[in-house]
């Protein structure tokens, strides 16, 4: 299908942000696979390497918030570069269930971010409120399981400073000293919907504290994240800002302006538009999918009617899950019934058996 663009990205930037969003792809895909109960882990098994041969280096975790506060949720993930080990993405995946929802309806609301910028700003309550609650845990040095959380070390920024720095110390051959790596350690961070907001967050939290480089925020799908207080003090920082939005997409419109709360989006949109892509339905206009496809038009959309469920591609159940049911399939139908059959012939003799079943 033929990408209509109003505001596109120079082709580079157009595939490095394609790049990133597979990485919230990858977020999406380890969130979904439940384990053999059925339930979402905190903390999913990772391919790899990640795409674009980046190495999984941290799981980051959240907290729903639908009438109380909930368990920790697998909400994202800190990689490396494969070709600069001192250059990383954080990416953030959006909302998939409704307590996450619910997340995002208490945004309808705006609460102040203090210590940001130049003037007072405002943001969006439900996110600033998931935001506090966000932590990281770093890989062991195993390279596969979970060390302990790092949220003793402050807020998410400062905790991605600290799976950096342990990151670095890790890596440092024995009775060499470990470099400094925050000093030139960048992140970039990339979020899909909720995620984005997160994202923002995550960048005006870090050009407060100065953890780390931030050369770039990269957002697919964002709602409004504050007022507009909030975005002059964030495109005063002068951060490259890549706000990717679908104009079929109904969240980037979202929170709308009410006599009480007034928004406005941060700097710099670069907008396309899906109507005429005949394949998908209204209800996917804001799949991450859609948003992959426009940005590299080798990656399949998101097809879907509006009779099934918005997943491209088909999420196959879990390996312990197929496991499961072909178990529980057997153990439903009857036992076949025992029967022996004797047959006695001279020797030499030969016998054709024809076994009918049903």
């Amino acid at each position: 299908m033929a990408v209509n663009w109003n505001n596109p990205l120079p082709p580079n930037e157009q595939q490095l942000a394609a790049l990133y969003g597979q990485l919230v792809s990858t977020a999406y895909d380890m969130y979904d696979s439940t384990n053999e109960n059925g339930e979402h882990d905190p903390l999913p098994p990772f391919p790899s390497p990640l795409p674009g041969n980046y190495q999984f280096v941290a799981w980051v975790q959240m907290k729903d918030f639908f009438f109380e506060e909930g368990p920790y949720e697998f909400y994202g993930l800190l990689a490396q570069s494969p070709e600069n080990a001192t250059d990383y993405v954080l990416a953030i995946r959006g909302t998939s269930d409704s307590e996450e929802w619910w997340d995002d309806f208490r945004s309808l609301t705006q609460t102040q971010m203090p210590n940001f910028g130049h003037q007072p700003a405002y943001v969006g309550t439900g996110f600033y409120t998931i935001y506090q609650t966000m932590r990281v845990i770093p890989l062991d040095t195993d390279g596969r399981s979970p060390s302990a959380s790092l949220e003793a070390a402050g807020s998410l920024v400062d905790q991605v400073a600290a799976a950096i720095k342990l990151r670095a110390a890790r890596s440092t051959p024995p009775g060499q000293a470990t470099p400094a790596p925050l000093v030139n350690a960048s992140v970039t961070v990339v979020g899909h919907s909720l995620g984005s907001a997160l994202a923002t967050l995550c960048v005006a939290d870090n050009s407060v504290k100065h953890k780390f480089q931030t050369p770039l925020l990269c957002t697919l799908a964002s709602p409004c994240v504050g007022d507009p207080g909030f975005a002059s003090n964030f495109d005063s920082l002068g951060i490259p800002s890549w706000r990717i939005v679908n104009d079929m997409d109904i969240i980037p419109k979202t929170p709308f302006n009410t006599p009480l709360y007034t928004w406005q989006h941060i700097q710099t949109e670069y907008d396309f538009d899906s109507y005429e892509w005949t394949e998908i339905w209204p209800e996917c206009y804001h799949s991450i999918y859609t948003y992959l496809h426009a940005l590299d038009p080798t990656l399949p959309p998101q097809t879907c009617s509006w009779w099934q469920s918005c997943y491209y591609p088909p999420v196959p159940a879990p390996t312990a899950l197929r496991a499961r049911k072909r178990r529980a399939a057997a153990a439903a139908l009857p036992a076949p019934a025992a029967k022996e059959v004797a047959v006695t012939a001279p020797a030499g003799t030969t016998i054709n058996i024809t076994i009918k079943v049903g």
